[in-house]
């Protein structure tokens, strides 16, 4: 592939993440202006850490991906494209998670 095909597809992918990442916020923050709420939530009701929590999120795309990648006849139930776009979202909410601990605002 080349590199101005890779960027356009690069490009490309970085504005859907926007897109579901603008588009899922509201419900996942239930009106919170935390962005991590979501996490925290499910990870109080679990008995999980909230990045243990956004790592069974994540790793649910991430299986999928794998599957696509490695089993390409098998039917996919979402596109692709929102698989890898939310696989991105995932690693900037946990790296959000990192940061906030770092600071001290622990969950």
């Amino acid at each position: 592939m080349k590199l101005n095909r890779y960027d356009e597809l690069s490009a490309g992918l970085l504005a859907e993440a926007h897109e579901i990442e603008k588009s899922k916020r509201p419900s996942y923050t239930i009106g919170s202006e935390d962005v991590l709420a979501n996490f925290k939530r499910v990870a109080e009701r679990t008995g999980q850490t909230p990045g243990q929590a956004l790592a069974t999120y994540w790793l649910k795309h991430v299986d999928s991906i794998t599957a696509a990648l490695c089993h390409p006849e098998l039917p996919q139930a979402e596109a692709i494209e929102g698989r890898f776009a939310d696989c991105i979202n995932y690693l900037k909410l946990g790296y959000a998670l990192v940061v906030e601990a770092e600071e001290g605002r622990a969950f």
